[in-house]
């Protein structure tokens, strides 16, 4: 199953948060990534404050059931090379994969949780009239 992989250029201008660029082959790829994005209208950081226990962190993730039928497949490659002229990416974020190659198992995840904490409205008004 293996076949050379020539690319003749790639520009990848950001490769982020358990991000790959792999060109050739590999055996397996596992990317895995977590992240907590806390929106604010006021300015506060207190790096203790969120700890990474919310249960999208910690539920599992349900997998697909597995079909266990044999499956029969014929793959013919005319030319034991794959060739790329040109791949240009912006960017590769939150555990994805630019793959040129083959590739036996791939496993990927990616848990966001976002938290947004605006002020009320009735507090907003307030504090306009006290102005």
């Amino acid at each position: 199953m293996s076949r050379l992989s020539v690319v003749h250029f790639l520009r990848a201008n950001a490769v982020v948060f358990s991000s790959v660029v792999q060109i050739g082959d590999s055996q397996e790829i596992r990317l895995s990534a977590r992240a907590l994005a806390v929106q604010r209208q006021l300015e506060y950081v207190d790096s203790r404050e969120f700890p990474l226990t919310f249960p999208v962190f910690t539920k599992p993730i349900p997998l697909p059931p597995a079909d266990d039928k044999d499956v029969c497949r014929y793959t013919l490659h005319d030319c034991p090379l794959i060739a790329v002229h040109s791949v240009r990416v912006i960017g590769i974020s939150s555990t994805s994969v630019v793959h040129i190659g083959s590739t036996k198992t791939v496993e990927a995840n990616s848990r966001v949780k976002h938290i947004r904490q605006l002020e009320r409205r009735e507090q907003h008004a307030s504090s306009r009239r006290s102005d």
